[in-house]
């Protein structure tokens, strides 16, 4: 067999050094029995009426046999794109996020485009540090999830999860819908002292759920001394000792609406400290519909997110950015679950 461009014969690369060193391109030619700019088209793509089908057949034989991975620097330069896209998060031991990570994954391979997780912390410089560090290296895009994008510089074709900013575009959920089926809830169950345990975190998803936990409550008359707020920390321990501080007022709230499913299993155990009962003394509402939820004691009420089709709409949006299309995705509806740690108030005196 020869190769119709330069006639050689395949043959097995020189030298008895090749085998314990990295496999290059020439290696592969060498095998092959091909010019190096031969293997350099099939690994850009670009074989169409350039290189037979038999060739390119036998170059991926070759480059199998040794183990060769094209360069991804080179392969990006080649073909101006990465197929590479990154998920930015502050805590990656937050269980919501796993399931938003493997709806961008599950996209992106469809589409041949590999998600790289990657976590700065919540300090902002060692975001800031990231988002640079990202855009210098072979990289095509970003989503950012819990993180705010930079005032200053904006970054190159970036997508935000759960918050909003000028000049980006956002994959959300309807947070206020959810936040709203939520607090209805509470409120049909018979509850009015209705105090809300959030978070301090900046995002805007955060700042949705309080305005529309206290547009609920007005709209139903419940007015603010009987309807208090405290936020926590994104922690269990910070949210127990949030909801210890809370359920310490008199009179004592007899629902909480939480921000999180996070935050509702810590004020589960500042009740269990207490010795409060869920959901005879007290009823909690979780958010976000994790795992959590299920293997609390008792179960969380809360409102489901679709957490890995969030994942999905945010690659889809940024593989349609990178294209030139301009999405602006539909916030994506939340699902009301109702389980054992809601029920009316125990005595009358309480509603």
């Amino acid at each position: 067999m020869t190769d119709s461009t330069t006639g050689r014969s395949p043959r097995s690369p020189e030298g008895a050094g090749a085998a314990h060193r990295r496999p290059t391109g020439h290696d592969v030619a060498e095998l092959a029995g091909v010019s190096q700019s031969t293997v350099s088209l099939v690994f850009s793509g670009k074989t169409a009426g350039r290189v037979s089908a038999e060739v390119e057949e036998r170059v991926r034989h070759a480059a199998t046999r040794l183990g060769y991975r094209p360069h991804a620097s080179a392969s990006t330069l080649r073909a101006g794109r990465a197929r590479t896209v990154g998920l930015l998060v502050p805590d990656v031991t937050n269980p919501f996020i796993g399931h938003v990570l493997r709806g961008a994954q599950r996209a992106g391979r469809a589409d041949g485009v590999t998600v790289a997780l990657i976590e700065p912390g919540p300090e902002r410089t060692w975001q800031l540090t990231a988002m640079e560090a990202l855009n210098a290296a072979a990289i095509d895009g970003m989503m950012l999830f819990g993180i705010e994008p930079p005032a200053s510089t904006a970054p190159g074709p970036t997508v935000l999860i759960e918050a909003v900013a000028d000049g980006f575009t956002s994959a959300l959920l309807d947070v206020r819908q959810g936040t709203a089926a939520a607090v209805g809830h509470l409120l049909e169950l018979g509850h009015r002292r209705i105090a809300h345990l959030g978070t301090d975190l900046p995002p805007t998803t955060f700042k949705a759920r309080a305005s529309r936990w206290r547009r609920e409550l007005d709209r139903a008359g419940v007015g603010a001394a009987e309807s208090p707020e405290v936020l926590a920390g994104f922690s269990l321990q910070a949210a127990r000792g949030a909801a210890h501080q809370i359920l310490s007022m008199t009179p004592r709230p007899t629902a909480l609406f939480c921000d999180d499913d996070l935050l509702a299993a810590g004020a589960l155990m500042a009740a269990h400290d207490l010795r409060i009962a869920v959901p005879g003394d007290l009823s909690i509402m979780g958010f976000a519909g994790t795992l959590l939820s299920e293997a609390a004691t008792p179960q969380l009420s809360t409102v489901v997110a679709p957490a890995e089709e969030l994942g999905a709409v945010a690659l889809q949006t940024l593989l349609q950015a990178l294209d030139g299309q301009a999405a602006t995705p539909r916030p994506l509806p939340m699902t009301l679950v109702p389980r054992a740690s809601t029920a009316p108030p125990h005595r009358p005196s309480d509603q």
